[in-house]
């Protein structure tokens, strides 16, 4: 099936087998405008479906980037208490990474603050990786107090970021990749306003590369890079990285009245 966008002409090949018997509308990705599509009228369409036949639907064809967005759901731990202290979790970073956790629990120490954020102020984290570190990331950033939805493709990731201001966003360079999950993830972000752009901080989850390496992440383009091996760790690490963060943006987030991460 091809589609022609009425805005810039461009061509969109789509999979019949994939396309929805009801009238449906995909986005341009050359100029991101709407292409609305009106199927043939067949008997078996004639009367439209009803919602749950509908959501049934939805849920059972496959997935791809320019179908109508689904939402990746919230991740519900299935227990409490398993993370260990910081000083435990800190075991496996690197010695850079140590240094800068044992740094920053030194100072809230001295500053007489709590590195606990209130409930009402928690972190919204997309988690957008394959199934080998999915539920280990999203379970230690649960523990930690943040609010994790779980991408299983790139439609579920795409419908998340649009609906709500995520604030950290992992990603794994193995999530979808049919439908190449991390370059439109990336590439949602970088169509953001300039000043809600920051907001996302970015972690990538890549071997190769020592967990908080600065050099790493700019070279992915990313805030933070993070080893496999360390991923138990991530929290700690991402805790660091977000306030060196904050702190660099603050005059930013003073002049535009933002909150930061």
């Amino acid at each position: 099936m091809v589609l022609i966008c009425p805005q810039c002409n461009a061509r969109l090949q789509l999979d019949d087998s994939k396309a929805p018997s009801r009238p449906f509308s995909v986005r341009c990705p050359k100029c991101q405008g709407n292409v609305n599509h009106t199927p043939a009228a067949t008997p078996e369409s004639m009367s439209p479906p009803s919602p749950e036949v509908t959501a049934s639907a939805s849920a059972d064809s496959p997935a791809t980037p320019f179908e109508r967005p689904v939402t990746a759901p919230a991740f519900k731990p299935g227990g409490e208490g398993k993370s260990g202290s910081a000083e435990e979790n800190a075991a496996g970073l690197s010695e850079i990474a140590k240094l800068l956790a044992e740094a920053l629990q030194h100072s809230d120490r001295y500053a007489g603050t709590s590195r606990k954020r209130p409930a009402w102020d928690r972190r919204k984290a997309l988690v957008c990786a394959s199934p080998a570190y999915r539920e280990t990331i999203a379970e230690s950033l649960a523990d930690h107090g943040y609010e994790v939805f779980i991408a299983e493709n790139t439609v579920q990731a795409l419908g998340r970021m649009r609906e709500e201001r995520m604030d950290v966003v992992v990603l794994d360079p193995n999530f979808d990749p049919i439908e190449q999950g991390v370059a439109f993830i990336t590439r949602e972000v970088r169509l953001l306003r300039p000043s809600a752009r920051r907001r996302p901080f970015l972690v990538y989850v890549t071997a190769g590369v020592r967990t908080m390496d600065l050099h790493a992440a700019f070279l992915q383009n990313v805030n933070l890079v993070i080893n496999p091996s360390d991923i138990e760790q991530l929290p700690e690490a991402l805790e660091v990285s977000i306030r060196h963060y904050n702190d660099l943006y603050r005059p930013f987030n003073r002049a535009l009245e933002a909150t930061p991460i």
